[in-house]
């Protein structure tokens, strides 16, 4: 049976991130990972600073891969750099019907209007009402956009670098796709069960991210400035502060809203002393979830960054 190859590539302030993924029938392994540093020439607070400093960068991730002809990947926008919020629709709207209003709506809600943005949408299962099984007359969308000049920016200094690239979406949606798409295993205490609210946070360099998730869809995502390269005491006093904010802003916008667990998303070995310090520093339980958990060992990454770029890779798996 015939291999096929899933690539992603994700942009952050930690580098540039490729993970190569191969599937024969029900089977996904890693064949292959590299990484190529990113100065604040190129990326800086997880915004794209200068697209020549990047395009170099690509060249040599491109040179440390060795592939001959171009390579096929999705790749991973900065958080900065592309924007995400959910709305709601009237459930008997068609989906042509949605992107088109998005041109008129996109502007009350990024700084973009519809003609400076390209921008895609996706319906997520949301427990509308009481009743978490009933989206009741609404459909909740997931809508993405990115600057038209931005994008134009990055298509050109990754086709010229060598990529074809497959898709491009926002690093914390990757992020999240990483997080749940392996752990649906309701006996094993560390995985995430698709019947019960899943509140996650992504450590980042300076960034991180808050993610909620509602039986394996994500509905809500808040990056806050909080990350490694911060003193560690304040990392975990801010990072503590931020997730309680938005804990109790989420359960004043759903009285349905029910949380009793927080997952540390990580691969990272020093984020254990993090976790240590997030248990103690939270009124609920805190889990890690290792993305990279039921990868063999010789196929796991070192160090941090890794999880966005197993997300785009899996884009086309899940």
């Amino acid at each position: 049976m015939k291999s096929c190859l899933h690539c992603g590539i994700s942009i952050t302030g930690e580098g540039l991130r490729y993970v190569e993924l191969q599937r024969q029938g029900t089977s996904v392994w890693c064949s292959s990972r590299v990484k190529v540093y990113l100065s604040k020439k190129a990326i800086c607070t997880e915004s794209v600073a200068d697209v020549d400093f990047l395009y170099t960068a690509l060249k040599k991730l491109r040179r440390k891969i060795g592939r001959f002809g171009r390579i096929r990947a999705a790749f991973g926008i900065p958080m900065r750099d592309s924007y995400a919020c959910f709305l709601d629709f009237p459930g008997d709207m068609i989906f042509d019907d949605v992107k088109k209003s998005l041109r008129w709506r996109l502007e009350e809600h990024f700084p973009l209007s519809g003609e400076e943005a390209y921008y895609d949408a996706a319906e997520v299962g949301f427990p509308y009402s009481g009743d978490l099984y009933d989206k009741g007359p609404l459909k909740k969308y997931l809508v993405v956009a990115s600057s038209k000049s931005f994008v134009d920016n990055i298509m050109k200094a990754t086709t010229k670098a060598g990529f074809f690239p497959t898709a491009l979406e926002p690093v914390s949606v990757a992020l999240f796709r990483s997080a749940f798409v392996q752990f649906k295993d309701k006996d094993d205490a560390s995985a995430v069960s698709k019947d019960e609210w899943q509140l996650c946070f992504f450590p980042g360099g300076t960034i991180s991210l808050i993610a909620l998730g509602y039986r394996g869809n994500e509905i809500f995502f808040r990056p806050v400035m909080v990350g490694r390269q911060m003193a560690f005491e304040d990392l975990v006093q801010n990072a503590a502060k931020e997730i309680n904010f938005t804990v109790d802003y989420l359960s004043g916008c759903y009285p349905h809203f029910e949380i009793n667990k927080l997952f540390l998303v990580s691969s990272a070995k020093r984020d254990l002393t993090l976790l240590d310090a997030l248990r103690s520093a939270l009124r609920f339980e805190v889990s890690l979830l290792d993305p990279w958990g039921t990868f063999s060992y010789h196929e796991r990454p070192k160090g941090s960054g890794w999880e966005a770029s197993l997300g785009l890779a899996l884009r086309d798996i899940v």
